[in-house]
C-alpha cells in the first residue's frame, strides 16, 4: 500500500511532466494549468495542494523542459565522433524533428517570449535554470575561461532558438527547411569549428 506522501510526490512528478510537455505544446497563458489538470483526470483545484502558484509551477516546468533538453543534448554530443560534440547539437538542434516537436523540445524555442512577460520573481528562477544548463554545456562549447564559455552559450542558444521560433512561424515548408540549414550552416561555422569534445 503506498503511503500518501509517495502519491503525492508521483502525482507532483506527473502534474510537473505534462506541464513541460503542454506548456511547450500550447503555451500557459489560455487554461493552460486547466488543460494539463484535465489531461492527468486531475481537478483543478487539486492543483494547489501541489504547487503554491501558477508560477511555481511554470518556472518548475521550464526547468524541467530545460534539465530534458539538456539531457538530450548531451547524449547526442557524447554519441558524435570526438571533436563533434557541438556541430552534432547544432545539427539536432536546428533539425525539422526538433522543429515539428515543440512540446519535447527547447523551452526556450517554444516560450521565449511568454517567459518574457513573467513576474521578475519567475525570470529570475528561470533564468537560473538556463545559466545552469548552459553550464551542463559548456564541455561542448568553445572558449578558454568558463565566462568566455557562458558568452558562447549566451549568444549560441537564444540565436538558435530565434531560428526555430522563426521557422515554426513560415506556413511553408521547404521553406522552414531552408532556414533550417541556413542557421545550421551559418552556427557550425560560427561555432562548432572551434569544438574540442
Amino acid at each position: 500500500m503506498r503511503y500518501p506522501a509517495e502519491q503525492k510526490a508521483e502525482t507532483h512528478e506527473k502534474i510537473l511532466a505534462a506541464a513541460a510537455r503542454s506548456f511547450r505544446e500550447h503555451g500557459s497563458d489560455i487554461n493552460g494549468i486547466g488543460r494539463v489538470m484535465k489531461e492527468l483526470g486531475l481537478t483543478k483545484g487539486g492543483f494547489y495542494r501541489h504547487f503554491d502558484s501558477k508560477g511555481d509551477l511554470y518556472a518548475e516546468a521550464v526547468a524541467r523542459a530545460f534539465q530534458q533538453t539538456g539531457d538530450s543534448m548531451i547524449a547526442v554530443a557524447k554519441a558524435a565522433p570526438k571533436g563533434q560534440g557541438l556541430r552534432a547539437i547544432i545539427e539536432n538542434y536546428l533539425s525539422e524533428e526538433h522543429l515539428n516537436r515543440p512540446g519535447t523540445g527547447c523551452a526556450l524555442a517554444a516560450l521565449g517570449s511568454e517567459i518574457s512577460r513573467q513576474p521578475v520573481k519567475i525570470r529570475e528562477r528561470i533564468a537560473q535554470t538556463l545559466l545552469a544548463f548552459g553550464d551542463r554545456l559548456s564541455p561542448y562549447l568553445p572558449g578558454r575561461t568558463p565566462e568566455e564559455k557562458r558568452g558562447c552559450f549566451i549568444v549560441l542558444l537564444p540565436g538558435m532558438a530565434g531560428v526555430l521560433m522563426t521557422a515554426r512561424a513560415l506556413p511553408d515548408s521547404r521553406r522552414r527547411e531552408r532556414v533550417l540549414a541556413t542557421a545550421r550552416s551559418f552556427y557550425i561555422k560560427a561555432f562548432a569549428t572551434q569544438d574540442g569534445a
